[in-house]
C-alpha cells in the first residue's frame, strides 16, 4: 500500500520529505537563510553541516521532565506508588482511550509545545528518521576521517537503539525502521515480535561497542559511548527476562498476544541467563578500561549521591540527555509543574527508606515516630538518599530549616506559598528541583537515562531468578554482594542473608532498593510493569501531616486524601503494564496491530 501524502501520528516523523525543512536547527542554519539550494549534498559537505544533522537526532533524547502532550504535564512516577498527582488526570482516572495519546506518558510523534512556558523535545520517530538521515550520507563527508564517520555512525545507531528500548518497554515489539523513509516508501509496517525487537537491540547495541570509546571526556559530553551501549543492553534483557514478557501465559489476551507481539511465548531461564552475562560483560569491559565507570565514594553519602545522578560528566551516568546548557528563569519555569501539584511525593514512597541502622521505618515504633527525619541533637536518621530525592520537615533548605509543618513556610493551605501542592503528603521533590532557586540556578544540567547502579542491580536479580543468588562470579560477587556495592556508597549497612533469603524476599529488597535509588528517574513504573506487580500500586494511601509545638514536632499520619484512589487501579485491568498505540495509527491499515485490551 502506497501513501502519497502526509499522514499523522506515527508515519509523519516517517514521511517528511528530505528536504531542507528537515535541518532548521535552533534560531539559525549557520547563519544561512533557509533556501531551496540547501539539499542533502550540500549539509553532508561539510562537517560542520553534518554534525548539526546528528545534534537533531541527540534532542530527540527524552527527558524526566513532563511536557505538554506528555501525559498531560505530568512525570511518570505519578503512575506508581512513588509519586501522586494533586491534579489527576485522564489516565490517572482510569479514563484514558487510544484515542487520547497526548493524555498518555509517551508519545511516537512530536506533540510538545513549542511556547515559551514549554519543553520541546522531539519525538522518539524523528530521531530515528535524524539518526538514519545521518547514516545515510555521512560518507560524503570529505572533511572527516573514516575513523571520525565510524565513530559518529555508531552514536546514531545508539540513538536508534535507545528509542527502541524505550518502544520495547512501553509497547512490546513494534516496527523495524531500517532507513530514512520518504513518500516513495512503501507504508507497510508490521510489528515484530517480542524475540526480534530485543534481538535488533542488541544488535545494535554490540555493533556500537564495538566501534565507541569506552567513555567520553568534557568535550564530548552527552555522546554515546561503548559503556553505554552494554548498558542499555543489560537493561533490555532484564526488561525481557522479566514476567511481563517471558511466561508461560500471555500477560492478556488479544492479537497481539497470539501474534508474539506483547510476550514470547513461553518462559525460558536462559533468558535470565543472558541478561546476567550482558551485566557480566558490562563488568569486564570496565575492568579492561581501567575501573573507569564506579560509584562516587568520597565519605560524603549525600554528596555523593547527588553527584551520581545530577553532576554533568560524572563516572555514573552511562547514557545521558543534555536539554539546556544552564538552568536559568525560563527553565525553572518548567518546575512549576512540581510545585502546582501535578507531581508530588507519595508519603508510601516516603516510608521506604529505611533507618541508618538498615531498618524497616514503622511509625508504630515509637523511635522512628518522634525522630523520623533527624534525632533530638539534628542527626540524620535515615537513609542518606531520602534527603537527596525527597525535601523533609527540619532538612537545610535556603539558608534554613524547612518548614513543612502546620504553619511552616512550605506547607501547602490553599494560598500559594515557595513549593505550593508539591507538600501536600508531608513531602517535596527534591530531586533534580533541589531548592528550586539558589542551588538550581546557573546549574549545568543533565538528565541521567542509565547509571551504574542499575547494571549492579540488574546482575543481582538475574542471580536471584537463576538461583544462585549466594554463588560467587567470576568477580568473587554474589547477588547480595552487588546490592551492598550500591548500598555502601552512601553508608548503608549491608542487606542481611537471613532476612531476605533466595527467592521472593530477595526480589522485593532488589525492587526497593532500585525504588529508593532511582526515584524520579522513570525506574518504578517499568519495574512494577515488567515485574507484574499490581500489588504495589494498592499501597493504602495516606499524608503525613506534621505539627510544630514550640521546638519539637508531632508527626500523624491520615488517610485524609484528596484523591483516596488511583481511577486506572481502581478499573484495573492487565492492559496498563503496556500502553496502547494511538488509534488513528490502526485505522490507517498499515501494519500495526493494536496491544491486548486496547482493541
Amino acid at each position: 500500500m502506497k501513501h502519497k501524502s502526509y499522514i499523522t501520528g506515527m508515519s509523519v516523523a516517517l514521511l517528511l520529505c528530505t528536504s531542507c525543512e528537515d535541518f532548521k536547527f535552533g534560531s539559525a542554519f549557520l547563519d544561512k537563510p533557509i533556501t531551496t539550494d540547501i539539499t542533502i549534498d550540500s549539509i553532508f559537505s561539510h562537517r560542520k553541516y553534518a554534525e548539526q544533522v546528528l545534534t537533531e537526532a541527540y534532542h530527540s533524547m527524552p527527558d524526566f521532565l513532563a511536557a505538554d502532550g506528555k501525559y498531560s504535564w505530568h512525570i511518570l512516577e505519578d503512575l506508581t506508588d512513588l509519586g501522586d498527582s494533586f491534579s489527576g488526570n485522564a489516565y490517572y482516572a482510569g479514563q484514558v482511550t487510544p484515542s487520547e495519546p497526548g493524555k498518555l506518558p509517551y508519545s511516537l510523534t512530536d506533540m510538545n509545545g513549542t511556547d515559551g512556558n514549554k519543553v520541546k523535545v522531539s519525538s522518539p520517530l524523528s530521531g530515528i528518521r535524524q539518526a538514519y538521515i545521518y547514516l545515510e550520507n555521512v560518507d560524503k563527508v570529505p572533511d572527516m576521517t573514516d575513523e571520525e564517520k565510524l565513530v559518529r555512525s555508531a552514536e546514531a545507531k545508539m540513538i536508534i537503539a535507545y528509542h527502541y528500548a524505550d518502544m520495547l518497554r512501553y509497547y512490546g515489539g513494534m516496527p523495524w525502521i531500517d532507513h530514512a523513509y520518504t513518500t516513495a516508501d512503501d507504508m507497510t509496517f508490521t510489528r515484530m515480535t517480542v524475540e526480534e525487537h530485543v534481538n535488533k537491540i542488541v544488535e545494535l547495541c554490540s555493533e556500537a561497542a564495538q566501534v565507541l570509546p569506552w567513555s567520553v571526556n568534557s568535550d564530548d559530553e552527552g555522546r554515546m559511548c561503548a559503556a553505554g551501549a552494554l548498558a542499555l543492553k543489560s537493561r533490555v534483557l532484564t526488561f525481557a527476562a522479566s514476567p511481563l514478557f517471558n511466561s508461560d501465559q500471555p500477560f492478556q489476551e488479544g492479537e497481539a498476544s497470539a501474534a508474539l507481539h506483547t510476550w514470547y511465548g513461553n518462559y525460558d531461564a536462559k533468558r535470565w541467563q543472558r541478561a546476567l552475562d550482558a551485566g557480566l560483560e558490562f563488568l569486564e569491559a570496565n575492568d579492561a578500561n581501567n575501573g573507569y565507570y564506579k560509584l562516587y565514594k568520597t565519605g560524603s553519602p549525600r554528596t555523593d549521591f547527588f553527584s551520581g545522578y545530577y553532576d554533568r560528566c560524572n563516572r555514573e551516568a552511562l547514557i545521558v540527555s543534555h536539554r539546556y546548557n544552564k538552568i536559568d528563569n525560563w527553565w525553572r519555569r518548567v518546575l512549576c509543574i512540581v510545585r502546582w501539584g501535578n507531581t508530588i511525593p507519595s508519603a508510601v514512597y516516603g516510608d521506604m527508606f529505611e533507618t541508618i541502622q538498615g531498618e524497616k521505618f514503622d511509625w508504630n515504633n515509637p523511635d522512628h515516630a518522634q525522630y523520623p527525619f533527624f534525632d533530638a541533637a539534628g542527626k540524620p536518621t535515615r537513609d542518606p538518599r531520602l534527603y537527596e530525592t525527597l525535601w523533609v520537615n527540619g532538612d537545610n533548605y535556603r539558608g534554613r530549616k524547612t518548614e513543612i509543618y502546620d504553619g511552616g513556610q512550605e506547607t501547602w493551605d490553599g494560598t500559594g506559598k515557595t513549593m505550593e501542592k508539591s507538600t501536600y503528603n508531608g513531602y517535596g521533590l527534591r530531586k533534580f528541583c533541589l531548592d528550586q532557586d539558589n542551588e538550581l540556578f546557573a546549574h549545568y544540567y543533565q538528565c541521567p537515562l542509565l547509571r551504574l547502579p542499575e547494571v549492579y542491580l540488574n546482575i543481582a536479580e538475574a542471580m536471584n531468578e537463576l538461583g544462585i543468588a549466594e554463588q560467587k562470579d567470576k568477580f568473587g560477587r554474589d547477588a547480595y554482594d552487588y546490592i551492598n556495592l550500591v548500598r555502601s556508597r552512601v553508608d548503608m549497612p549491608d542487606i542481611d542473608k537471613n532476612k531476605y533469603p533466595q527467592g521472593e524476599a530477595l526480589l522485593n529488597a532488589i525492587l526497593q532498593e532500585r525504588a529508593v535509588e532511582f526515584g524520579f528517574e522513570e525506574v518504578r513504573y517499568f519495574d512494577i510493569n515488567r515485574r507484574m506487580r499490581k500489588d504495589l500500586l494498592e499501597t493504602p494511601r495516606f499524608r503525613l501531616k506534621t505539627y510544630k509545638n514550640d521546638e519539637t514536632f508531632r508527626y500523624e499520619r491520615t488517610n485524609d486524601v484528596k484523591q483516596p484512589t488511583r481511577g486506572w487501579v481502581e478499573r484495573w485491568s492487565n492492559r496498563y503494564y503496556l500502553l496502547p498505540l494511538a488509534v488513528d495509527e490502526i485505522n490507517k491499515k498499515y501494519g500495526l496491530v493494536q496491544n491486548p485490551g486496547w482493541e
